[in-house]
């Protein structure tokens, strides 16, 4: 009972780790993606591997909740980052009831198609809006972001398996 307990308070830990890395990381500019267009979606990246591993136990309402925090720390709409973790909670809630998800091949594509279906509702939503999003760079926003939450994932497990 206490190990499982000191088991979710370092999933935590590390949860929350990754998420200030995740925010230093969308504020600073690599030399390789300097471009607007090209700057991957680090908290897409980081909470679709969350979402994807059942890394921590959250329910719906603080993934959406921690999707307000995100727009008011990178200055985004409101509610735009929520709206997406939701759609992806729901998406792989059902993807993890229809299939069964264990070889690696799977699993990168579980992430692949779920960072798709993020990025695409931030497309969507930056059009009704008139934000800025280059459309030439999509693809390769969507090849570096993919890369990123690989890599998130990667990272992850290590973590997980060192604990």
């Amino acid at each position: 009972m206490i190990k499982k307990n000191y088991s979710k308070m370092n999933r935590l830990l590390i949860s929350c780790l990754l998420f200030l890395f995740t925010l230093f990381l969308s504020h600073i500019h690599i030399p390789l993606v300097s471009s607007i267009g090209l700057i991957p979606d680090y908290f897409l990246a980081l909470f679709t591997t969350l979402i994807a591993t059942r890394f921590i136990n959250m329910n719906i309402y603080i993934y959406f909740l921690i999707g307000l925090i995100i727009d008011l720390l990178a200055g985004e709409l409101i509610g735009q980052y929520g709206l997406v973790f939701i759609i992806i909670y729901f998406t792989n809630f059902l993807l993890n009831k229809f299939f069964l998800f264990k070889s690696p091949i799977m699993l990168v594509s579980q992430h692949m198609l779920l960072i798709s279906i993020g990025l695409i509702v931030l497309l969507i939503s930056s059009l009704n809006y008139e934000l800025s999003m280059n459309f030439n760079l999509f693809f390769m926003k969507w090849i570096v972001t993919c890369l990123i939450c690989l890599l998130f994932h990667e990272l992850i497990q290590y973590l997980s398996k060192k604990n």
